[in-house]
């Protein structure tokens, strides 16, 4: 698995995220890891990107693209057979997994930190725990974060299945300073979108070029049938529970 994330990673250090802390912690673990910064944000239907910023010549990073012409590193869960890139990662089709309850049940962070052999500092398994509530998700999911453990040998992947009161101290104070997974806010307007999100990388002190322009993309809830017939109209995707899918067309909406 480490060296199918590596060779991901190589294909481009301009980063395009998901707006969200295991976005941002990802990025900060790979601009520690080559330098790379980020020049654009993916949030399930809204591209946001610098100037002039072509996206296929940039890594999607915890998203899931569906495009052969789009490039991305995510853990989300989706067909075995689609229309992702070649060089795309994902850990569920990297291992073959069909079954929703047996999904990567960690953040897109740890797949980075395990396959980079990052260095982490406290405040970082923090965050990195707080994540997509990798943490939290001992709670119900601990068989199954016990089994993708020991894929990842990584001090980031010990403090989550350690699971200690220590930890979930932490993160309960995490939930208190940021509240929200996302740094912006899909009911925002498009300036307001785009300024939140540039002040919350400023804010966060990541590497990255000003967002400038932005589009939104038709999405949908759809069953199995529905993905099948229309997969290849489809820029992205992922199962949020069995047999139930958001996806989103390639069909821009109006944003203003």
């Amino acid at each position: 698995m480490k060296t199918a994330i590596l060779e991901t990673l190589e294909y481009s250090k301009n980063l395009i995220i998901s707006p969200d802390m295991d976005g941002f912690m990802t990025a900060k673990l790979l601009e520690r890891f080559n330098g790379s910064k980020i020049v654009g944000s993916y949030d399930k239907n809204i591209l946001c990107l610098a100037d002039g910023i072509n996206p296929e010549e940039c890594l999607f990073v915890d998203c899931d693209m569906n495009r052969q012409e789009y490039v991305s590193l995510g853990n989300h869960m989706r067909l075995l057979e689609d229309n992702m890139s070649v060089e795309s990662f994902n850990p569920n089709v990297h291992f073959g997994v069909s079954t929703y309850s047996d999904k990567f049940p960690f953040a897109t962070a740890f797949l980075v930190s395990f396959a980079t052999e990052a260095l982490t500092s406290d405040q970082d398994l923090i965050r990195m725990a707080f994540a997509d509530s990798t943490l939290k998700n001992m709670e119900k999911y601990s068989d199954n974060m016990r089994n993708w453990s020991t894929r990842m040998d990584h001090p980031a992947v010990k403090y989550i299945m350690d699971n200690s009161d220590i930890a979930k101290r932490n993160d309960a104070e995490a939930r208190f300073e940021y509240v929200d997974q996302s740094f912006t806010s899909k009911r925002y307007g498009k300036t307001r979108y785009i300024d939140t999100l540039n002040n919350a990388l400023a804010g966060q002190e990541m590497k990255f070029e000003p967002l400038v322009q932005g589009i939104k993309y038709v999405c949908d809830k759809v069953g199995l049938t529905t993905l099948t017939r229309y997969n290849k109209d489809i820029i992205s995707y992922a199962e949020i529970f069995t047999g139930e899918y958001s996806v989103t067309y390639d069909q821009e909406t109006v944003w203003n």
